[in-house]
């Protein structure tokens, strides 16, 4: 069995069982995985992003330093990005349900429309420093018994389970693991 398969049937059995909110915002810490992931990390911005209150993950983003001015999150900061043009960064989620993790690289770069970042999936980074704590990233987590799964493979909708309060288009198996 493939994991993304093991994903999947990981996802039908809790569907079944119930939520984890709770217990995650209770009992879990969210600097858990801290110690593994922030070694080596010259040139590098590190941003845990989210809570246990609307995700089942640890969610993490690994930027290029750009030396902002401001904090990236604030407005100010979104304007040195835009004149810029972009920034390349790493997107990971570690399921805090299940024993699987996803990462991405990805780049925020000018909208061709509104007032808000494009986000763009990238092949290879410009950035060797991201290139290199990407594959660092995926060995540390692999060598933690995690197992990495393939986010679009998991964009599928479960089968023949109710989804309370939920609409349909909304739950895949990836949102369930992750969000």
């Amino acid at each position: 069995m493939n994991s993304n398969e093991r994903a999947i049937n990981f996802v039908n059995r809790s569907l079944k069982e119930g939520d984890y909110g709770y217990v995650l915002r209770k009992y879990v810490y969210s600097d858990e995985w801290d110690e593994h992931l922030l070694k080596n990390m010259e040139g590098i911005v590190f941003e845990p992003s989210g809570g246990f209150d609307y995700t089942r993950c640890f969610s993490y983003m690994f930027m290029e330093d750009i030396k902002l001015k401001n904090s990236f999150f604030s407005d100010k900061s979104t304007k040195e990005i835009m004149e810029r043009g972009y920034i390349e960064y790493i997107g990971l989620k570690i399921s805090a349900i299940s024993p699987f993790f996803t990462i991405r690289k990805a780049q925020y770069q000018n909208p061709k429309e509104g007032i808000t970042f494009d986000i763009v999936d990238l092949t290879e980074f410009k950035n060797k420093k991201l290139e290199k704590k990407y594959t660092e990233l995926i060995e540390v987590l692999t060598e933690q018994k995690l197992i990495l799964v393939d986010r679009e493979e998991l964009k599928k909708i479960p089968l023949d389970i109710p989804l309370e309060n939920y609409e349909p288009e909304e739950v895949n198996y990836l949102s369930y693991l992750f969000e």
